[in-house]
Formats: structure tokens, C-alpha cells, sequence
């Protein structure tokens, strides 16, 4: 999944990054109350990202601007 080899990437180049990941078929309330509506689907702070192809650029952008 690109998704996830992003975050692997990113987590190696900003080492204090958390990344929590959530399965939606065991934690359905949850998904919902956090704003997932499609998978994949990132969430850092109040912004959402999802999309049925999220580049790594968009991925990268979220990230950063989370961790500025």
C-alpha cells in the first residue's frame, strides 16, 4: 500500500512522529467519529486526508504540517 510505505518513510525522517493505525471493522465508532468516510484515510489533529490514491506529496503535507 503507498499509504503506508509513505508513513514508513516519514517515520524514518521525523522520528517523533506517532502513527496510530485503526481497523475499521473493529473500531467502527470510532472511525466514524473521527471522520473516515473512505480508506485510506489520514488524520492528523482536525485535518483529514483521504482519497482512493493519496500521493506522497499530499501525505508528506499533512505530515509536515502536523509536526510544524
Amino acid at each position: 500500500m503507498l499509504v503506508g510505505r509513505e508513513l514508513t518513510k516519514l517515520k524514518q525522517e521525523f522520528p517523533q512522529l506517532e502513527i496510530e493505525k485503526v481497523d475499521i471493522l473493529t473500531n467502527p465508532g470510532r472511525t466514524l467519529k473521527d471522520g473516515v468516510r473512505m480508506i485510506p484515510t489520514l488524520k492528523a489533529g482536525d485535518t483529514v486526508l483521504s482519497g482512493i490514491f493519496l500521493s506522497p506529496s499530499e501525505i508528506r503535507d499533512l505530515i509536515q504540517t502536523m509536526i510544524e
